[in-house]
């Protein structure tokens, strides 16, 4: 009796498994689309595209990076925030996915309730740089003639509550210097007036700078990371330049629309830290002038970006930048 109860319950088992096993293992089903809320051919497009390359392979599924830009990233997080929430539309958040709701009006998601945190990705250097043909070469240099034509200079502003535009900003408030905006949808746009001297500064991705800092046309003053980079080692940090509190760290991470399920969140982080790890990857994502981080979880996910949200939302507010 006993060897009968036992059969018929291995039997049982052996028709659930599978299913079971097919239920588990039913995610992702189809293909990924991750949203870049920027112009193609920016950092933040080129920076999706490597991970994406090596995340397909690992999950098995093909992953189509759409660069989506308009209304200061806006456009591209409101898609993703109004996506199914089945794992498979990603939106690659940077700064400006906790500096955009403070800074701009109407905003129709809400960054707790709206989305959840997949995976940290990287951190990206800044670079303050101005045209060769301002003949500044030093950040104490360019500060000093800006304080000699207050109003006369203005900067390349690739997007409100980027970091490129922050970090002016709080230089502009350190340094007591009076710089007026010209904003463009990314910053491939504003790059030809750059480099023509029309504009007098600008706060540039790594990988945008270097060609431009290698052939002579643009002249670096600072890099806004933790310590110098290697790419640029002549070039002081915005703290060895005297200007600590100007500091804004760009980053990258990787999130979904609220709801998406938490085996979903966990097979996508998982891949994602698989990917970010890969040599092949570090290498080219360090060609753009990004830096990958350590494994982290979803979870660490949510917390960095609450904790960006609420610190961002206190120091708009102290610098008086609010809502347009």
């Amino acid at each position: 009796m006993f060897m009968r109860t036992l059969s018929c319950l291995m039997v049982s088992f052996a028709a659930i498994w599978p299913a079971a096993f097919a239920h588990a293992q039913s995610y992702p089903t189809g293909p990924i689309t991750i949203v870049a809320p920027f112009p193609a051919g920016g950092t933040p497009d080129l920076v999706a595209r490597v991970i994406a390359d090596k995340a397909s392979s690992i999950m098995g599924v093909p992953m189509v990076v759409e660069a989506k830009p308009g209304g200061q990233s806006i456009t591209g997080t409101t898609t993703v925030a109004n996506a199914r929430p089945d794992g498979h539309t990603w939106l690659l958040a940077t700064l400006s996915f906790v500096t955009s709701p403070v800074l701009v009006k109407g905003v129709s998601w809400d960054l707790v309730k709206s989305f959840r945190g997949i995976a940290q990705l990287a951190t990206a250097p800044v670079v303050a740089v101005v045209p060769a043909s301002l003949g500044v070469t030093t950040l104490r240099d360019f500060v000093a003639k800006a304080k000699q034509a207050p109003g006369e200079l203005n900067y390349l502003m690739p997007g409100v509550g980027t970091s490129m535009h922050l970090n002016t900003e709080m230089l502009k408030k350190s340094a007591g210097i009076d710089l007026f905006a010209i904003p463009y949808k990314g910053t491939p746009l504003g790059m030809p007036e750059l480099l023509k001297g029309e504009l007098s500064f600008a706060m540039l991705p790594l990988s945008t700078a270097l060609p431009y800092l290698k052939d002579g046309k643009l002249t670096a003053l600072a890099v806004v990371a933790p310590e110098r980079v290697s790419e640029i080692p002549d070039v002081p940090t915005l703290k060895e330049a005297g200007f600590p509190e100007a500091q804004v760290l760009s980053w990258y991470a990787m999130v979904a629309p609220a709801g998406t399920p938490d085996e979903a969140v966990a097979v996508a982080n998982k891949a994602l830290n698989q990917a970010i790890a890969d040599p092949g990857v570090k290498q080219r994502l360090r060609d753009l002038g990004v830096y990958v981080t350590q494994s982290n979880t979803a979870a660490q996910t949510d917390t960095l970006l609450r904790g960006e949200a609420e610190r961002w939302k206190q120091t708009l507010r102290a610098m008086n930048l609010q809502a347009q």
